[in-house]
């Protein structure tokens, strides 16, 4: 029987008759609000090479309940030796934009020699959505949400799967405004700033911008200031990278773990009950209670060594291109195609594969309908596939129902037919007539009937 999922963030506060048992049930939840925290807003690191936490959780007899909850049942892509894990960060309600995430990763674990591999996803990246057109990728979450409510984390999950074409076994979606009441109840945190910088062009709510500075040495920060050091991208004095960025916020992760960590505040039963009030409708999950445990417990076996960061960007050797289109600012793939993109998450352990070229396949594209723009709009989503379109044109004849492919190889890229006759819901054809192949220099001629035209919204 497949065990409950539990919102854990609903204070299952119950009436008994002693404080111990209510001390005992926040003891329990208050690590789990901050495992979801240190998942959702930033990174893995601090949190799987930080002693404290895995001492206070040894140190508790639920949590070893909890594991053995589990102990027996593999997590999601356990069985195929990596796990992914979408973490989206938002602004949430009350700021413009609530549901536009302002961080998008996918982390990957490896069960076999416990490796954890971070992709960090710009929010600029231009993707297909269903039903949506091409939109910034920060948007799916918004989309979903506006379909249901409480589904956007869910709709984002299936959008990025797509676009890289890895399975998405988990998300978690926090919003920024649930971190930042969360250092202020702890009365701030303590940061050791290295550089200096000022940002000029940071963020406002109402989509302005202001200027946030930091300056050199240890300084005591409330929510605010903690979340505006740890977000900013434009600094001055080299803290202009997300590689700058990611150090940031380690930093304040270290910070928050020791001052939430510590003996006074675990044990106050004021803040621990404030903390979970704070967070409640703050955190979108789809990871159960015993889940939560089985990864807590894979974290004592990873060292800070094995974890490697990847960002997309737009640098020289990044796989990004940066673009303005009707005034709006948007990344693109360098290669016109999401090849390139999905070889790095597919090879995320092994960085050698992710350079490796992929095979071009080439394709000629005939419209066998009269529908107008067929042929183009199944051109632009196969080039998104990685495919290489060198011709479209109309058929010679136009009455076409099924769509048809015409294989020009011999049997030789057998693999990629089998791709297009799935993408295409297409029939292949036994035998190549000359009068329609013998012009064609493709791997491949594709006459498009009158089924395509729903078939192509499920092209990625």
């Amino acid at each position: 029987m497949e065990t409950p999922k539990i919102n854990f963030l609903n204070n299952p506060r119950e009436k008994t008759k002693g404080k111990r048992k209510k001390v005992i049930s926040k003891l329990f939840f208050y690590p789990l609000i901050f495992l979801f925290i240190f998942f959702a807003i930033f990174s893995f690191q601090v949190v799987f090479s930080g002693d404290g936490i895995k001492e206070t959780f040894q140190k508790i007899n639920i949590f070893n309940y909890g594991l053995s909850m589990g102990e027996n049942k593999p997590l999601k892509g356990q069985d195929e030796d990596r796990i992914n894990i979408l973490l989206l960060g938002m602004g949430g309600e009350g700021h413009p934009g609530p549901y536009l995430t302002d961080t998008i990763m996918i982390v990957s674990l490896r069960p076999s020699d416990n490796k954890v591999s971070m992709i960090s996803v710009p929010r600029d990246l231009s993707v297909p959505m269903p039903g949506h057109g091409w939109k910034k990728i920060n948007f799916a979450n918004h989309f979903g949400e506006m379909k249901e409510s409480k589904s956007g984390a869910k709709f984002a999950t299936e959008v990025i799967s797509k676009t890289f074409e890895i399975p998405i076994h988990y998300y978690v979606r926090v919003d920024f405004a649930g971190f930042r009441n969360l250092i202020d109840e702890l009365g701030g945190i303590k940061i050791n700033v290295e550089n200096s910088f000022v940002d000029y062009q940071f963020p406002t709510d109402n989509f302005g911008m202001q200027t946030v500075n930091f300056e050199q040495g240890l300084q005591k920060m409330d929510g605010n200031d903690a979340l505006n050091y740890a977000r900013s991208r434009h600094g001055t004095n080299g803290e202009n990278s997300d590689f700058a960025r990611s150090k940031r916020q380690q930093k304040v992760l270290e910070a928050v773990k020791e001052k939430a960590l510590s003996f006074t505040t675990f044990l106050s039963y004021k803040k621990i009950s404030a903390i979970l009030d704070l967070y409640n409708d703050r955190v979108s999950t789809n990871l159960s209670t015993w889940e939560i445990f089985s990864f807590v417990k894979m974290a004592k076996q990873i060292d800070q060594d094995n974890i490697t960061n990847i960002v997309l960007d737009n640098g020289n050797q990044g796989p990004l291109y940066s673009t303005n289109i009707n005034g709006a600012y948007l990344l693109l793939p360098k290669d016109m195609s999401f090849t390139q993109l999905r070889q790095i998450a597919k090879h995320v352990f092994d960085p050698e594969k992710q350079k490796i070229a992929q095979e071009i396949t080439t394709v000629e594209i005939q419209n066998g309908t009269r529908i107008e723009g067929l042929a183009y709009q199944a051109s632009v989503q196969l080039k998104n596939n990685g495919y290489k379109v060198l011709k479209i044109s109309n058929a010679d004849v136009q009455n076409y129902e099924h769509t048809v492919i015409y294989d020009l190889t011999d049997g030789a890229k057998a693999d990629k037919l089998t791709d297009l006759q799935t993408k295409l819901n297409a029939i292949i054809a036994t035998t190549n007539p000359d009068d329609l192949t013998k012009a064609s220099d493709s791997d491949f001629l594709i006459i498009l009937g009158q089924d395509q035209q729903p078939s192509l919204s499920k092209l990625y």
